[in-house]
């Protein structure tokens, strides 16, 4: 019984990888318009992803255990599932290979996704700085206007 439930457990897992890797693929779209209420609803998803994903693996754990309580065993590994439901056994390794896959497709599109929002935030930082009315240079006498932070342009002529 415990044995289903933990396959049942890990096909939850793979579609609910599944689900965000295909959200998170849609969210460089977002970043690259800089779309900030789009881009908090994807975090509250991805939070929400992260819970439920904690909860599948807990629940995966624990189903494993009890097999492992009710066949006596002091580990569970797929070598020894194998041994007495080769089909299950067999099927959860498929499973696990797909969620592996997943885990690191999902890596790689938040690396790629990180990789985006730190240029648009350069580039966002950049405007705003151009926009600034802080001189760059020093006046005729040498003093560093750099450092003033002016909100008008004024002369400095006397």
């Amino acid at each position: 019984m415990a044995l289903s439930h933990a396959l049942t457990t890990a096909a939850s897992l793979r579609d609910c990888l599944a689900r965000e890797v295909e959200r998170a693929r849609g969210e460089r779209e977002h970043l690259k318009k800089l779309d900030a209420p789009a881009l908090f609803a994807g975090a509250q998803t991805r939070a929400e992803f992260n819970e439920t994903a904690a909860r599948l693996q807990s629940e995966l754990a624990s189903d494993l255990s009890q097999v492992a309580r009710e066949r006596g065993l002091s580990q569970v590994t797929l070598e020894t599932l194998a041994g007495f439901a080769p089909s299950e056994a067999a099927a959860l390794s498929r499973a696990c290979a797909e969620i592996r896959s997943l885990a690191a497709a999902l890596a790689e599109i938040d690396r790629l996704n990180r990789a985006i929002a730190e240029r648009s935030l350069a580039c966002v930082e950049s405007y705003l700085h151009a926009l600034s009315l802080a001189p760059q240079a020093y006046d005729r006498r040498g003093l560093n206007l750099s450092g003033l932070r002016v909100q008008s342009t004024q002369s400095l002529r006397a």
